[in-house]
């Protein structure tokens, strides 16, 4: 017993048969794929760099070590 027809809402179930994938992608495929790889490497570099700013740049007095 199917309970949801997808023809009453014009889904036709044969269109992902008909589907081919010759295991390529496009070429604006591959432009949004450079560009979030792009856009991640730039915030994880980004965020390093914050990180190393946030740390304190002025020399800490080292106390020797006492027994």
């Amino acid at each position: 017993m199917n309970w949801l027809n997808y023809n009453s809402i014009g889904f036709d179930m044969n269109m992902l048969a008909e589907m081919v994938y010759d295991g390529q992608l496009s070429t604006s495929a591959y432009a949004v794929l450079a560009f979030m790889i792009l856009f991640l490497m730039g915030g994880f570099s980004w965020c390093f760099y914050r990180a190393i700013k946030a740390t304190d740049n002025s020399p800490v007095e080292q106390l020797p070590d006492e027994e």
